[in-house]
């Protein structure tokens, strides 16, 4: 059944043999090597082992499995991610681990034949922290399970395709959440702002953000899809959704990438997870919303993860903003810039230079501390070069999350004592979004059980303008989990409600 699939046809025996390597070690190859073009794109074998495995399903069950499929997806020249599945032979549902090289994204370099990674996301998990293969006549063999030697095969189109199918069935065939089914019914914020004064402040508002914004619309490649659901999802709903229940702040991460024709392009990513959408067509949304509802302004953070090339990023970026398809988009940012000033535009806050002068404000002093003193250091500068305070609450990545409601909530009350009176009022953005103990969808999803739900429950009991306030699954209430077997009670509606709420309070 499944080991039909996987070969198309092939006889299992054929595979076996085909990703069997009788080398006691990985191959090298010659003292100049290959290049690591050569290595790009998706190396796959199948082989007999036997052991057991814990499932991802969520049940804590384990399995006997008798069969395995290594999966490794070289993305770019010094990036990817590895998958190893295990399986019941006749059984069509894998079951995916967490266990020694589940799954995990890794760095890796290429020098004489030997390609040696290193796990980039190895927080919690039992992974080893770099190992090695070989690679050598366009051939490229690593070690399995229990360390025997597998030479892999490069993935065809049609094969590509066949494990992609095979990932996405991970987990048991009983009854999945859905995501669709918890998406907001019947809810249209599309022109909250409406009753907003034209003379009230920006920094003296109130507005729900998201944290890398974009991470619903989709990934490719296909396979590397797979990848970035389980590790880089931050939200349920699209750019065009959240637009309409009432999101307004954007967290956007236009990363320099090599596209299909082998140029460089800017695309919405989350570190190496890249999404469908492109940098230009994501103002294209914006544009058309605020065509349609002129009411309305928006205010888009950028921010880069993994691009190296910050000059050709740079040139780009400020091309694509400054072209004549856009310019007139974007708002100047200036400390006592009004609502009136802001309808139908939208303001670029960037933490990276990408030009001597901005198009909106350059952001300095962002931090991840924990401290609320360290947090008040931030500023703005405008293309004039005028500073306006920053403060940011953005407390992230440690090993728990003791501590992080508590930072959201000093931070909300030092912003709602703000003096809305300076000549230049602080802005402020607070961030309950974060993760805690690794970088996987799902650990943003446990972080918003409570940092939502926080955030909510100050807000329904104090007045004062909080600034921005960045969430993950905005506008989800309860958001599946990656597998689909388990349900997170999110809050993102009540909280996206709540901070739009905030605005028109006595």
């Amino acid at each position: 059944m499944f080991i039909a699939l996987l070969t198309i046809g092939v006889a299992m025996t054929t595979l076996f043999t085909s990703c069997s390597s009788n080398e006691d070690s990985p191959a090298t190859g010659s003292e100049q090597g290959p290049t690591a073009d050569g290595l790009k794109g998706t190396w796959y074998c199948a082989y007999e082992a036997t052991g057991s495995a814990k499932s991802e399903d969520g049940s804590d069950a384990t399995i006997n499995y008798n069969l395995v499929v290594d999966i490794y997806r070289f993305e770019s020249s010094t990036g990817g991610s590895f998958f190893r599945c295990f399986f019941i032979d006749d059984e069509e549902s894998p079951v995916l681990t967490q266990g020694i090289l589940g799954y995990g994204a890794f760095n890796y370099s290429l020098s004489k034949g030997k390609v040696s990674m290193a796990l980039m996301n190895n927080f919690n998990q039992e992974y080893p922290q770099a190992w090695e293969a070989g690679y050598a006549d366009n051939t490229l063999q690593a070690k399995g399970v229990d360390g025997q030697n597998l030479e892999l095969v490069l993935a065809d189109e049609e094969m590509e395709s066949v494990l992609n199918n095979l990932l996405e069935q991970n987990g048991s065939a009983s009854e999945k959440y859905v995501v669709d089914n918890y998406k907001p019914k019947g809810v249209d914020h599309s022109q909250w702002m409406k009753q907003l004064a034209d003379s009230r402040l920006i920094a003296d508002l109130s507005l729900p953000a998201s944290h890398d914004a974009v991470t619903a619309e989709g990934w490719t490649p296909e396979l590397m899809g797979i990848f970035s659901e389980m590790m880089a999802k931050t939200q349920d709903l699209t750019i065009n959704e959240q637009l309409k229940i009432g999101m307004r702040v954007f967290d956007l991460r236009p990363e320099l990438v090599v596209g299909a024709d082998s140029n460089y392009e800017l695309r919405c990513s989350h570190g190496i997870s890249q999404t469908k959408l492109l940098v230009s067509d994501f103002f294209v949304l914006m544009k058309q919303f605020l065509a349609t509802n002129p009411t309305e302004f928006c205010i888009v953070t950028i921010d880069l993860s993994v691009t190296s090339k910050m000059k050709e990023w740079a040139e780009q970026f400020n091309a694509l903003i400054s072209s004549n398809q856009f310019r007139s988009l974007f708002a100047d940012f200036k400390p006592r810039l009004t609502v009136g000033e802001m309808r139908g535009h939208v303001l670029l806050l960037s933490k990276k230079n990408y030009a001597e002068k901005p198009i909106g404000g350059y952001c300095y002093n962002w931090t991840d501390d924990i401290e609320l003193e360290k947090q008040m250091k931030g500023h703005i500068t405008d293309a004039d070069g005028v500073e306006t305070p920053l403060w940011v609450q953005d407390y992230w990545g440690k090993a728990t999350r003791a501590g992080k409601d508590d930072a959201v909530v000093r931070m909300l009350e030092a912003a709602a004592k703000r003096d809305m009176n300076a000549e230049k009022p602080a802005w402020v953005i607070n961030f309950p979004s974060a993760y805690f103990g690794g970088p996987f969808s799902d650990s943003y999803r446990e972080n918003a059980v409570s940092a939502n739900k926080v955030t909510s429950d100050w807000l329904n009991t104090h007045n004062g303008s909080v600034g921005i306030i960045f969430m993950d699954f905005g506008g989800m209430d309860k958001s599946p989990s990656y597998t689909g077997y388990q349900l997170y009670e999110t809050g993102g509606m009540q909280l996206v409600d709540m901070v739009i709420k905030q605005n028109f309070k006595q």
